[in-house]
């Protein structure tokens, strides 16, 4: 910790902080991907993005949010960022690296302040950026500077993000690690008689203990027909004997998520519960298998859907992708998943995560099992460590 001047607060780094190496090469890629496409200026709303882009601990760092933050990049300056927050007066001075910070109103009443900043650097006309732009705020600022131009930076979000450095892969695995502890927790606490979110507070509590920041979605513990509907929260429901459980659980350590999901069986599994375990089991391995670079993320999402449907399964196959993006953020692009033809390249980290439920058939549950892989330069390497139940395989 600093201590400036007695006029002014102290100074510290920012909350669960990169480092300053990670730190400028992140304003680095940003500045060279604008220079590219020929911005003067980003907007960003997502808060996962204005985090990422000034390293400022966004406390609405979490999905299905109002936007409580915005960041501005103009092309020649340093990030603007904006907080609806009366909290954050005195940590973003303190806890961050941002000279310009402004109190913003509710969100309806942000395009006045868009305007203002957008006049205090000169950016009148020319081309913006954006991640996240409300309608009504788009109005509002074209009518009042008509010659902005503002962009979908979707495609170029992607490219910024989707490889990551060997410090951005070095925080993927911890976060990783403490996803494999939270996993091996709940699957410990998962007894006949414990409810639901019983197991998922054991998982959650062993992570936070061992430093996780937060869980970046709600932890999923499905047993018995809510696992057969792969039921996306944990309930108050109790565990019973003969039951599947899923359990689907996240951590995020510096900013960076963790993701795994493993399938357990309360007590002998039965003898179709043996085999579609087993099937899905193969489609994951099969997937992790075919990372290589230049193969495509729906290459990758037609080989798990292969294994399950020559295995007679396909009509209770996962109805969404095969897996995700590791990264900032939960589920980032390009997902693993039908016709998505973006090539995988070394450096980028993803969650591969076939599954099996019986939607109609809710006394058999179903099977969901969630590994981490890097993509390297000749193939992969798989960052998840956690094994799977050896019960599945007698």
């Amino acid at each position: 910790m600093q201590k400036n001047n007695s006029n002014q607060l102290w100074k510290e780094n920012p909350s669960y902080y990169v480092g300053d190496e990670l730190h400028n090469i992140k304003q680095q890629k940003i500045k060279k991907a604008m220079n590219e496409k020929g911005l003067d200026g980003i907007l960003f709303m997502k808060a996962e993005a204005v985090r990422y882009v000034t390293d400022f601990y966004v406390k609405g760092y979490r999905p299905f949010i109002e936007p409580e933050y915005l960041a501005f990049v103009p092309k020649n300056g340093d990030p603007v960022v904006g907080h609806t927050s009366g909290s954050d007066n005195y940590r973003i001075q303190i806890r961050s690296f941002i000279s310009d910070h402004r109190k913003l109103p509710g969100i309806n009443e942000w395009g006045k302040e868009i305007i203002k900043i957008l006049r205090d650097y000169d950016i009148t006309s020319g081309v913006i950026g954006t991640d996240l732009l409300p309608f009504h705020l788009h109005k509002e600022i074209t009518k009042e500077l008509p010659n902005i131009e503002f962009v979908d930076i979707s495609d170029m979000w992607v490219d910024l993000t989707v490889v990551k450095h060997p410090i951005e892969i070095d925080i993927l695995k911890e976060a990783t690690a403490l996803a494999e502890i939270g996993l091996n927790a709940a699957i410990e606490a998962a007894k006949p008689g414990v409810r639901e979110y019983e197991v998922a507070a054991e998982g959650e509590y062993q992570m936070r203990k061992q430093g996780s920041e937060m869980t970046p979605f709600v932890t999923n513990v499905a047993s018995g027909p809510n696992c057969a509907i792969f039921e996306r929260i944990s309930t108050d429901k109790r565990l019973r004997d003969g039951e599947m459980v899923i359990i689907d659980i996240g951590s995020v350590w510096r900013g960076y998520t963790g993701d795994l999901g493993r399938t357990i069986c309360l007590g002998e599994p039965s003898k179709i519960q043996k085999e579609i375990y087993q099937v899905d089991h193969q489609a994951l391995q099969e997937a992790i298998k075919a990372v290589k670079p230049g193969v495509t993320c729906g290459d990758i999402d037609s080989v798990a859907r292969q294994v399950i449907r020559d295995a007679g399964y396909g009509k209770y196959e996962h109805k969404f992708s095969t897996g995700h993006q590791l990264g900032y953020g939960l589920h980032g692009e390009p997902s693993i998943n039908k016709n998505v033809d973006y090539p995988l390249k070394p450096g980028m980290v993803l969650s591969i995560e076939p599954r099996i439920t019986f939607h109609d058939r809710p006394s058999l549950g179903g099977v969901h099992l969630e590994d981490a892989v890097l993509v390297t330069e000749n193939g992969y390497e798989k960052i998840s460590k956690i094994g799977y139940d050896k019960k599945f395989f007698k």
